[in-house]
């Protein structure tokens, strides 16, 4: 599923003339009216996962034989099949329709109630698309003002989303109704990226790409750990990006500059690392979002090949899917990657 200038899984404005005066009351309640007139019917189809083509990865082999499946792709709210709600139809009849559609989406992130959290540090916004109720909306008010550069969500099954701010070096969090609970990393982080939640969702992982290191925080907020320096050692790194957590978990790293993935036990101790730089199947060139599967095989996306690449615990590559394109299952510049409990692949591309 591909999240594509969207999140991918591998309306005409309308015209008002100017009332007269004296016939502003009849004007608001006929406005009124209408827009509750289009309330009633049937919500459409979604869109997002009715793939247009099907697709299988191993391209050569027969479907039953497939290991990934092409599922379809999310670009606006619209791919929702969701009905705007009053007010927001109300404001896009005087106004007209305001297009939302994502700009430069970097990770994404998905909770057990099917909220799906998407940074796009290009707006600067955070969207939350709830694939079950249908409806859609961005993180606003005072959520909105803090966020200058948000490239790294996480979302709690109470429905905490975590927004990690490369340019404010701090990690936000927000309440289901978008109010700013707490505040991490303030003298402690330089340039947070890739954020990762524990099975149990007591401890966030945080990737700080410039300090080169991981710091873990509890759900108080409390630096409760790090581990990582610069170097090319195992457990140092070289402008680290992504991360996630195993259901057994073991934290694993997009060690980016290094041209290689890390894996830790939760308490930092290094266990093994993988990959080399280059060109063929099974090396980095510019890795980036990663996710672990139920089974512990971990999902490596690299934005310079626009792939997805898999691997087994021990680093063997398993198969590669994705493609350089802009057509279902290719990507540009894929940046993050989330697998829900499902083993639904999500991709920002």
């Amino acid at each position: 599923m591909s999240i594509c200038g969207c999140v991918g899984r591998s309306r005409t404005a309308g015209n008002l003339q100017r009332p007269h005066r004296s016939s502003a009351g009849r004007w608001a309640a006929a406005i009124l009216g209408g827009v509750l007139a289009c309330a009633t019917g049937p919500l459409p189809e979604p869109s997002w996962n009715h793939p247009e083509v099907s697709l299988f990865w191993p391209r050569d082999s027969e479907s039953e034989r497939a290991r990934i499946e092409y599922l379809g792709v999310l670009r606006t709210p619209a791919d929702l099949g969701r009905r705007a709600g009053m007010v927001e139809r109300l404001r896009n009849l005087i106004f007209g329709e305001e297009t939302v559609a994502l700009l430069r989406p970097i990770s994404v992130a998905k909770n057990e109630a099917g909220m799906l959290v998407v940074a796009d540090p290009g707006m600067p916004a955070v969207y939350l698309f709830d694939l079950e109720g249908r409806s859609y909306r961005q993180l606003d008010g005072e959520a909105a003002s803090l966020l200058r550069s948000p490239v790294g969500v996480a979302i709690d099954d109470s429905g905490r989303v975590y927004v990690a701010d490369s340019v404010r070096g701090r990690v936000f969090v927000f309440d289901e109704r978008s109010k700013l609970v707490a505040e991490l990393g303030e003298d402690v982080l330089s340039r947070p990226t890739g954020l990762a939640l524990d099975p149990a969702q007591e401890h966030l992982y945080v990737v700080d790409t410039l300090a080169c290191a991981v710091f873990v925080f509890d759900r108080a907020g409390h630096k409760v750990g790090s581990f990582g320096q610069r170097g090319t050692a195992l457990g140092e790194f070289n402008s680290p990006t992504f991360v996630t957590v195993a259901p057994d978990g073991t934290v694993s790293v997009s060690d980016s500059l290094n041209f290689r993935v890390q894996s830790f036990r939760p308490d930092g101790t290094p266990i093994a690392a993988f990959g080399l730089p280059g060109d063929g199947a099974g090396h980095f060139a510019r890795p980036k979002g990663i996710a672990a599967d139920t089974e512990g095989r971990l999902y490596v996306v690299d934005a310079a090949f626009e792939n997805v690449q898999i691997f087994d615990p021990d680093g063997t590559l398993l198969l590669p899917f994705g493609a350089s394109g802009t057509g279902p299952g290719e990507f540009t510049l894929p940046g993050g990657l989330f697998l829900d409990s499902t083993n639904t692949i999500w991709v920002t591309d």
